[in-house]
């Protein structure tokens, strides 16, 4: 028998360095015994020794696996189950040694097990990440708690940096997560009892902390249409790969404001500042925007802020991130979320801020002189108002002309809120 000592629940790198060992090596499944290190000597400033063969230097081939099975085996790890290490090498053993194909023979025992995992696991992703989001859009700060049911922390930390770019701290009973705006860190959970000291937190990506599962769930169509509230809509968009901006950018912008909103503000796209802070209009063009809403008798927390394409499309020049205009393949791809908070939110007046905004929602194309300052009927029983983009102002050389386009802009913000004062009037017999 050969045992073999796992760093915490989700030491993926660890558990993948003996599985391609031993499933080279021909050792049968019930010849492995897998453990996980105590808390107690997890958080400890000296060396560990982990895995359990004898070589723990010499290279194996890798282990060339199909992308479905690599996919339930990263949700699976992180199930509560502790018999999952054995039955995972199991699964992968039969793929290599007996056979076993995936594909037409769906009705296999481990299969199903595995499968039924990765499913828990997936679903309890999406409850841990919905309610992540809830607690810090509804005001939350500093440290959420959270008690899941299955290893899903550590797999959610690059999922949590992009949702909120704010500093936080998670705590669970198996495990403490801390974002510093700059660091990942890991420490004890509440329910173990190792003493709670920060100063034996460890760094994300060094020594243990390296290999984890990392939960990556892109969002199909149907998805986002039959999202139920804002925080499902906007956890499932931090995953979106529907275009290549995702990328590049830092995260997914998503927008922000209150589900009962009547008014919703469309721009183009979030820009350096909003991709680096996560939140829509927080640059130069939102300082703009806030001015300008304020003098419009409109309070920006009454309103929905958004934009047609959720992440940053920039190029480099030098150290700089400038902002490049996204093609119509970005606009395309980002309508299904334009679309979702739509229906979600319902508002009575959408004001399309710039071409991009306008283009969009119109879905022609748009010049904004000729489709200015004048209500638009939508569908959904809405009205759209055509105005330009704050950044428009910021880039006009001229001052006089600077002041004049402003008031032009407050002046487009003003017929926005006679319009909602006016219809929310009762009506006259």
């Amino acid at each position: 028998m050969t045992d073999i000592l796992l760093a915490h629940q989700v030491d993926m790198a660890t558990w993948r360095r003996e599985l391609r060992h031993h499933v080279f090596a021909g050792t049968e499944p019930d010849r492995l015994v897998w453990s996980v290190l105590p808390e107690s000597a997890l958080f400890q400033t000296h060396p560990i020794a982990l895995g359990g063969r004898a070589d723990t230097t010499a290279q194996e081939e890798p282990l060339r696996l199909s992308r479905r099975v690599v996919e339930l085996l990263l949700f699976a790890f992180q199930a509560s189950d502790p018999q999952r290490f054995s039955l995972l090498y199991r699964l992968i053993f039969r793929i290599v040694h007996e056979g076993l194909d995936i594909t037409t023979q769906p009705d296999d025992a481990d299969l199903m097990q595995v499968e039924a995992l990765a499913d828990a696991v997936k679903a309890e992703t999406l409850r841990f990440r919905t309610e992540f989001a809830a607690f810090f859009r509804n005001g939350g700060n500093g440290v959420w708690t959270d008690h899941p049911a299955h290893y899903v922390v550590e797999a959610n930390a690059t999922y949590c940096c992009a949702r909120v770019a704010e500093a936080w701290s998670v705590e669970t009973p198996y495990r403490r997560m801390q974002w510093n705006e700059r660091h990942i860190l890991f420490g004890p959970g509440t329910g173990t009892a190792t003493e709670h000291q920060p100063s034996l937190w460890q760094p994300d990506g060094q020594g243990v902390w390296s290999g984890y599962p990392n939960s990556v769930i892109p969002p199909s169509h149907h998805d986002v249409a039959e999202a139920p509230t804002l925080d499902v809509l906007g956890a499932e968009a931090m995953n979106c790969h529907a275009c290549a901006l995702w990328q590049p950018a830092n995260r997914t912008v998503f927008g922000e404001g209150p589900v009962s909103a009547r008014i919703m503000l469309v721009g183009e796209q979030p820009g350096d500042k909003e991709d680096l802070g996560g939140h829509p209009f927080v640059g130069p063009a939102g300082q703009v925007l806030d001015r300008a809403l304020q003098e419009a008798g409109i309070e920006r927390p009454d309103v929905y802020v958004t934009n047609a394409v959720k992440h940053f499309r920039f190029v480099w020049r030098g150290t700089r991130r400038l902002h490049q205009k996204p093609e119509q393949e970005n606009i395309d791809s980002c309508r299904m979320w334009l679309d979702a908070e739509r229906r979600l939110i319902k508002p009575v007046l959408i004001v399309m801020m710039g071409v991009t905004a306008a283009q969009s929602l119109l879905r022609r194309p748009v010049t904004i002189s000729r489709e200015r300052s004048r209500l638009i009927p939508l569908d959904r029983g809405s009205q759209g108002l055509v105005t330009v983009h704050p950044s428009y102002l910021l880039r006009l050389p001229n001052e006089e002309d600077k002041a004049r386009e402003y008031q032009r802009f407050v002046a487009d913000l003003q017929l926005a809120k006679r319009f909602m004062d006016e219809s929310a009037l009762p009506a006259e017999l």
